[in-house]
């Protein structure tokens, strides 16, 4: 009976908890520190928000938050046990350190880190290259557009800008000499080009012989004529040649034709070509490369295929300066003796003026 009365009393304290001292309150034990971890992704879009979060930590525990490499690193304010930033394209380490003050007054210190990366959002660019520095180009000669109508009071014939372009920013115009000496050196007139542009120009030097004369352009300022260019040396015989003029015949069309003679005593070429009155002064070219071998003198007859002379390339180089609405009546182009072509000899230049500059 008395065993059987035992064995209940110690089933009951078996039952029943263990109280403190305080009859009140009941003895609970401390629960066991958590294990610091890290938590989230660790691939990020170019400048996506990056975060962090820590768990594990003690409520009275302290955290630092640290980002490597931290340059260009900008971070959000947040609550505690979480790190946002965001960051350049690259690797980067972050790192958390909880700092805890024990009830003896221990400290004791967790770390834990993870990697996360940020991906760049495209490929890299090609390094830029600056190009290679390149000569300055060359305009190029455009004998058709550079041919004009020039006019002195009613009086009108044919001429070709001829470039490169002068140092004071001007232009050379060549012409013959018997369409500007009945107005003379330091004379006014204008030209008009294909395209439709006036230019005012000026009477520069007369040569009666071999029958050319160089003017000028008065306006200093126009950079983009279209010109055409003296060859450097006359063609041989048999060079084909074109020409276009202002003739009343057929104004602006081109007559080809061919070099016929090389050059004669007074400094001309002889070809043959179909001209007329109107056509003098303008420039005949090679019909290969389009270099100026000639300008328009005089002609046995006009308006057909016949003998015409005019002053030569070398000459016409030679003589160039170095540096220095209305009614429109064409100039006679003078006309050579009728006869056999065996027996033909050039008629003397027309004296329209006094002769101002005399070929040596």
């Amino acid at each position: 009976m008395f065993r059987a009365r035992l064995l209940v009393l110690l089933a009951l304290l078996l039952t029943v908890p263990v109280v403190s001292a305080a009859p009140d309150r009941m003895l609970v034990p401390e629960p066991l520190p958590q294990k610091l971890a890290l938590e989230g992704a660790v691939k990020y879009k170019t400048y996506q928000l990056v975060r962090v979060k820590a768990s594990g930590i003690d409520p009275k525990a302290g955290i630092i938050w640290r980002v490597y490499p931290s340059q260009d690193v900008q971070r959000a304010t947040t609550p505690r046990g979480i790190l946002e930033f965001v960051a350049p394209p690259g690797t980067y380490q972050v790192e958390a350190l909880v700092i805890t003050t024990g009830a003896d007054g221990a400290i004791s210190v967790d770390e834990q880190a993870m990697s996360v990366e940020i991906e760049s959002c495209c490929d890299k660019a090609p390094p830029i290259v600056p190009p290679t520095p390149q000569p300055p180009v060359k305009p190029k000669a455009n004998p058709v557009a550079a041919l004009g109508k020039i006019q002195f009071g009613n009086a009108g014939c044919t001429a070709t800008v001829i470039g490169p372009r002068r140092a004071d920013g001007k232009w050379d115009v060549l012409t013959a000499a018997h369409c500007v000496t009945h107005v003379g050196v330091g004379a006014k007139g204008s030209m008009t080009l294909p395209d439709g542009r006036k230019l005012a120009i000026k009477v520069g030097n007369i040569y009666e012989t071999p029958d050319c004369a160089w003017l000028t352009t008065e306006d200093a300022t126009l950079a983009d004529l279209p010109f055409a260019e003296i060859a450097a040396t006359n063609p041989a015989v048999g060079t084909k040649i074109w020409h276009k003029g202002y003739g009343v015949d057929n104004p602006g069309n081109r007559e080809d034709g061919e070099i016929t003679f090389a050059q004669d005593g007074n400094g001309q070429l002889q070809m043959s070509l179909s001209v007329s009155s109107g056509d003098s002064g303008g420039g005949i070219f090679r019909d290969d490369t389009g270099e100026l071998i000639s300008c328009v003198c005089c002609t046995t007859a006009k308006g057909q295929k016949a003998r015409v002379w005019g002053c030569a390339a070398d000459v016409a180089r030679k003589y160039r300066p170095a540096q220095t609405s209305e009614l429109w009546t064409p100039v006679e182009i003078p006309e050579a003796g009728i006869g056999p072509i065996n027996a033909w000899e050039p008629v003397e230049m027309p004296t329209r003026g006094p002769v101002v500059t005399v070929l040596k």
